[in-house]
C-alpha cells in the first residue's frame, strides 16, 4: 500500500481573549499524517491533554505509515486505535498525576494512503473536504447542540443558540472515561482536493460558506489560505484558540 504525500500548511493562534493556547497539532507531509487536538481543563491541564493525546496518536500512526503494509480495513482500524491510544495515555497520566484528572481534549486525525484518506475523531474538532469548489464536512460534532439538532429538537444551530444552547458542551471527549467512543471514516482522494482540519475556535466563528470561499481555489497557495482562515476568525472575535491544518494531495 503506497503512502500519499501531501502538501500541508499549519497555523495555531492563541486568539484575542485566551492567555494560553490549549490546541496542539502535528503533521508529516511525506508520511501523510495530520493530527489536531483542542484541550480543555484548568491549570494548563488542557494544554497537557492535547499535547499528550497528539503524541500518543502519532506513536501509533507513524510506524504503520513507514511500513505501509495495511489494507483498507486495517487502515480504518489503525486510525481508531490511534485515538484509543491517545485516550489511554490520558487515563494513565491521571493515574500518576491525580491533580490532572478532569482534563480532556478533542482529537481529529487523518492518514493519507493508497489514494484515500482514513480519519477518526472524538469531540467537535472537524475535518472538511473542498472539491470542485464545494465543501463537505466529513465529521459530525460530538456536542449537545448537534445531538439536539439530530433529535429534531431544533431545525439548525441558529435556532438552538437562540434557545440558549451553547456550542461548547461536548457529549464525547478524550481523557474523561477509560473507553473512548470513536467515529472512523474514509474517502477517496482526488487531485485538487483540499482538506481542512480545525478546532472550534475556527469553525465556531466562521460560517462554512465563508470557509468554502477561502478554500475554493484548488490551485491557491495553502499558506495564504490557512492564514486567511485564522485572520477571519480573529476578525470575527477570536475568543478561543484557533487552529487549522490544510492538506492537499501532491502530484509530483
Amino acid at each position: 500500500m503506497a503512502l500519499h504525500r501531501m502538501k500541508l500548511a499549519v497555523r495555531s493562534h492563541t486568539g484575542l481573549l485566551r492567555k494560553s493556547n490549549q490546541d496542539w497539532l502535528e503533521v508529516d507531509g511525506d508520511l501523510g499524517v495530520a493530527v489536531l487536538a483542542d484541550g480543555m481543563g484548568g491549570h494548563r491541564a488542557g494544554e497537557i491533554a492535547s499535547r499528550v493525546a497528539v503524541g500518543a496518536a502519532l506513536n501509533q500512526l507513524l510506524p504503520s505509515q513507514r511500513e505501509h503494509r495495511d489494507d483498507d480495513a486495517e487502515s480504518r482500524a489503525l486510525v481508531g486505535q490511534a485515538v484509543d491510544a491517545a485516550n489511554r495515555a490520558l487515563s494513565d497520566m491521571c493515574d500518576v498525576h491525580p491533580e490532572l484528572c478532569g482534563m480532556g481534549t478533542t482529537l481529529v486525525l487523518a492518514v493519507f494512503r493508497d489514494g484515500q484518506i482514513f480519519h477518526a475523531h472524538v469531540g467537535d474538532s472537524r475535518l472538511y473536504r473542498v472539491r470542485y469548489g464545494r465543501m463537505r464536512r466529513l465529521t459530525r460534532d460530538h456536542s449537545l447542540i448537534q445531538r439536539m439538532i439530530d433529535d429534531g429538537m431544533f431545525v439548525n444551530r441558529a435556532a438552538a443558540r437562540e434557545a440558549g444552547i451553547g456550542d461548547n458542551v461536548l457529549t464525547r471527549s478524550l481523557g474523561i472515561q477509560r473507553e473512548a467512543e470513536v467515529d472512523v471514516g474514509s474517502a477517496v482522494l482526488e487531485v485538487g482536493d483540499t482538506y481542512l482540519m480545525c478546532s472550534d475556535g475556527l469553525h465556531g466563528l466562521i460560517p462554512d460558506s465563508a470557509i468554502a470561499r477561502i478554500l475554493r481555489d484548488p490551485r491557491g497557495d495553502l499558506e495564504q489560505q490557512v492564514q486567511s482562515l485564522v485572520d477571519a476568525a480573529l476578525a470575527a472575535g477570536g475568543h478561543d484558540n484557533i487552529s487549522a491544518i490544510l492538506a492537499r494531495p501532491r502530484v509530483d
